[in-house]
């Protein structure tokens, strides 16, 4: 009885709704989902309401910290700020969907996950920013790894 409680409170806890669309959204985009799961917490603590806001109309919103700025882009496929703010699967694999365009157009792993918060600007401070948040991401990504490993 206990470990079908436990099952239960899994299943529907949307904390693990989200890891298992981390799982999903990695296979269907061939990233590890730990790589996901790493930008996720490095983007929001894994926080499905975060919002950073730089100004009203430049913000990211939720796990993976969607810009704004991709929203028009977004909405040719049907996805709406809503669907990202309210759906912590959605934004995962927008997420994705984001890591994997960066990672194909840089052909390097991590140096798509600095593209991922810091755009391909060739300007001096924003190669500095990429490398910077690729080298924290590594970090929790390790972090993840061990974890699974005990």
């Amino acid at each position: 009885m206990r470990m079908f409680c436990i099952l239960i409170a899994l299943i529907f806890s949307p904390f693990s709704f989200s890891f298992d669309c981390y799982d999903k959204a990695g296979k269907d985009y061939q990233i590890d989902p730990d790589l996901l799961r790493a930008v996720a917490f490095r983007e929001s603590s894994f926080q499905p309401n975060a919002i950073n806001q730089a100004s009203p109309t430049r913000y990211a919103i939720g796990l993976m910290q969607i810009h704004s700025q991709n929203f028009a882009e977004l909405q040719q496929y049907g996805i709406h700020e809503i669907h990202l703010k309210k759906d912590p699967c959605m934004n995962i694999y927008t997420g994705a969907y984001y890591l994997a365009k960066f990672i194909r157009i840089t052909g390097d792993i991590w140096k798509g996950v600095g593209a991922y918060n810091a755009g391909l600007s060739s300007k001096k401070e924003q190669q500095l920013k990429r490398q910077k948040y690729a080298n924290e991401v590594y970090s929790i990504y390790l972090q993840i790894k061990s974890q699974k490993g005990k």
